[in-house]
């Protein structure tokens, strides 16, 4: 059984279909990618695994189980998107960010603690507010703040926008950290080759359809993909 299931998403924004008939699945401790050009559907499909889109039809299975709509829930359930954007709280501090997410828990200290230990950096500004960050750092932010409340499913979309190529790295290098404790990640990502060279299974989103799917290998090596995401 399959940790995370979509299954025939139809999403609709007004008369434009975002999604048609969407089915991928990913097993526990994996990183799945999905990749494709602006408008493709991608940030749609995270938005509407997390409960803030509503599918016309179709749902989504967690652990054999179909997901509740409702957001919260679906947090509770163990899924913690992180959007486009870190969507910091700028004037609150780091540590005030990072305990917004462990609301769920009831032992917040054990948790800040796990989060200083893997991101130093937090832990020696943990009192700066989050604005006065670099992208770099916000997105580390953004993502000790999701992990804050022990997900068993990250969603990261675009994690890498906006930074520069070296801290693009060490954004990769967490991701991977964060799939060897045990925890599945959806990264949604305009980095293909990033991308599918980090990942255990991918697709290709066109125009809301489901176009390719595979190992992140099998796609770095198909023509088709190569020449249209890849500049192969």
């Amino acid at each position: 059984m399959p940790l995370l299931e979509t299954k025939d998403l139809w999403v609709n924004y007004d008369f434009v279909e975002a999604l048609k008939n969407v089915s991928i699945q990913a097993d526990e401790g994996e990183i799945y990618s999905i990749i494709g050009s602006n408008g493709a559907g991608k940030t749609t499909l995270l938005r509407t695994i997390s409960g803030l889109v509503k599918p016309k039809s179709g749902y989504v299975e967690f652990m054999g189980e179909k997901l509740p709509s409702k957001p919260h829930k679906i947090v509770q359930k163990g899924i913690v998107h992180v959007p486009e954007g870190r969507k910091t709280f700028s004037g609150l501090t780091i540590e005030d960010n990072l305990l917004v997410g462990a609301h769920l828990h009831k032992d917040m200290e054990e948790s800040l603690e796990t989060q200083y230990q893997c991101f130093p950096i937090l832990r020696e500004r943990r009192h700066q507010f989050a604005g006065t960050l670099s992208g770099g750092e916000q997105q580390m932010l953004a993502i000790a703040r999701g992990l804050m409340s022990r997900p068993r499913i990250m969603l990261l979309d675009e994690p890498s926008l906006g930074l520069a190529p070296l801290i693009v790295n060490e954004v990769f290098d967490l991701i991977k950290r964060i799939r060897d404790m045990g925890i599945t990640i959806f990264v949604v990502e305009q980095n293909a080759r990033k991308a599918l060279s980090i990942c255990d299974k991918a697709c290709v989103l066109e125009n809301g359809v489901v176009t390719v799917c595979g190992t992140g290998s099998d796609l770095l090596e198909s023509d088709v993909v190569r020449r249209a995401y890849l500049g192969a």
